[in-house]
């Protein structure tokens, strides 16, 4: 029961993080101007990504769509990126899901709506 009640309340605070950042304007789906490692290195948010703490994975895919797995509850989405910020756009909500994002080696920092980092890996 507490593994669906921690699930449960992942999936809501992703859910007030798209809410809470909502932006306006278009975007445009660019993956091409993720966060560079250096200026010779591009580094990607295309692939998958588990978070450190638990059984959660993301997958971008290049065409700008993806999937996010809370412990084994599968959510499809669209996405963006504009500069360190993320869109995401989960099926069936009106909002998305905006915040800032870096990328270091292997490790996706997604910044929650507390302002705290939330770590993913590189999924190999």
């Amino acid at each position: 029961m507490k593994k669906v009640g921690k699930s449960i309340l992942f999936v809501l605070l992703m859910a007030v993080l798209v809410c809470g950042l909502t932006g306006c304007g278009d975007k445009k789906n660019d993956t091409s101007k993720d966060n560079t490692k250096s200026n010779t290195e591009k580094v990607t948010l295309v692939g998958s990504w588990k978070y450190e703490s638990g059984s959660y994975t993301y997958t971008f895919n290049e065409d700008g769509t993806g999937t996010y797995d809370a412990a084994g509850t599968k959510m499809e989405f669209t996405y963006t990126t504009e500069g360190n910020k993320i869109s995401i756009l989960y099926t069936g909500n009106t909002s998305p899901f905006e915040t800032e994002y870096s990328i270091n080696g292997d490790t996706l920092n997604v910044i929650d709506s507390l302002g705290n980092d939330t770590l993913y890996k590189r999924v190999k």
